[in-house]
C-alpha cells in the first residue's frame, strides 16, 4: 500500500510539473490597415525585471530594446494606469497599440514624449498585448490588468 501511495504522489507531481511548463504558450496578432487579422503565431519577446527593489512600492519594471532604444514598462501587472518610457522619441514618433487577447484593438497612440501613460482602468481584468513600434522595429509585451 505504501508503494502505491508513493507512486501516486510522484506521478501527480510529475503531471503538475509538465502542465506548468506548458502554461507559457503565447500568441500575437498582426493586422492590416483595415483591421483584418493577418497572422497570430508570432512569439512574444521576453522581458527582464530591472531594479525592482529600488522602485517605489516595489513596482515591477520590464525593460527591452527596440533597436538601440531601451524601453521600460511598469507596473505590470497594473490596476489600470500603465506607464511606458521610450527615450529619445523626440527624434522619431513611436506607435503604441494595445490589443485584447481576442485581437480587438483597445488603444492606438502615436507618441513623441519620453513618458506615456496608458489608461486601461475602464477595461476588464485580464491579459492584453502591448505593441510598441519605432520606425520598422516593433516589440510586443504581455500586460496583465488586475
Amino acid at each position: 500500500m505504501k508503494q502505491f501511495t508513493y507512486f501516486s504522489i510522484v506521478s501527480l507531481l510529475l503531471l503538475l510539473a509538465s502542465l506548468a511548463g506548458n502554461a507559457q504558450t503565447t500568441y500575437s496578432f498582426t493586422y492590416d490597415a483595415s483591421g483584418n487579422r493577418l497572422s497570430r503565431i508570432i512569439p512574444l519577446k521576453s522581458a527582464s525585471i530591472a531594479n525592482k527593489d529600488t522602485l517605489p512600492n516595489k513596482q515591477k519594471t520590464f525593460e527591452d530594446l527596440i533597436g538601440n532604444r531601451p524601453v521600460k514598462i511598469y507596473p505590470n501587472p497594473t490596476k489600470g494606469l500603465l506607464k511606458v518610457e521610450i527615450p529619445f522619441t523626440e527624434e522619431a514618433s513611436a506607435t503604441i497599440k494595445v490589443f485584447s487577447v481576442q485581437g480587438a484593438l483597445v488603444k492606438d497612440l502615436t507618441v513623441n514624449d519620453v513618458f506615456t501613460e496608458i489608461d486601461l482602468s475602464y477595461q476588464p481584468a485580464g491579459m492584453y498585448i502591448l505593441r510598441i513600434g519605432i520606425g520598422e522595429l516593433t516589440s510586443e509585451w504581455k500586460i496583465i490588468k488586475d
